[in-house]
């Protein structure tokens, strides 16, 4: 749900004419809230103290974004493709490494990933 809302925002802002780099800063800004939230309470079902996770929330998201800014940037810039594909190239690099950093840095010491089904 929050990749839908984040990628959704920046779809919206590139359309609304910002730059790839504008919209990213702010679809991840809007997707910052109820990625912890859902997160802390439907992926990770952590039942730890919200203030202490909610740093090391905001320190993943730091590292996390950082390295999505990166990789739109060499996906637009050093590869060439077009602004569209690298967000979703960007987008999918930080989810994946949000959810492991969330899972043994953020959440490590209630953590109980939910069971697919």
């Amino acid at each position: 749900m929050n990749t839908i809302a984040g990628v959704g925002s920046i779809f919206i802002l590139m359309k609304l004419g910002a730059s790839p780099v504008l919209a990213n800063v702010g679809g991840y800004a809007i997707g910052l809230i109820l990625s912890f939230a859902l997160s802390k309470k439907l992926v990770f079902r952590s039942d730890g103290h919200v203030a202490a996770e909610s740093l090391r929330f905001l320190v993943a998201f730091a590292l996390c974004f950082a390295a999505n800014l990166a990789v739109l940037h060499a996906s637009v810039n050093l590869i060439g493709l077009n602004a569209g594909l690298s967000q979703l190239v960007a987008a999918a690099s930080y989810a994946a490494l949000m959810y492991f950093v969330a899972r043994w840095y953020v959440f490590k010491s209630t953590a109980k990933p939910s069971k697919s089904h």
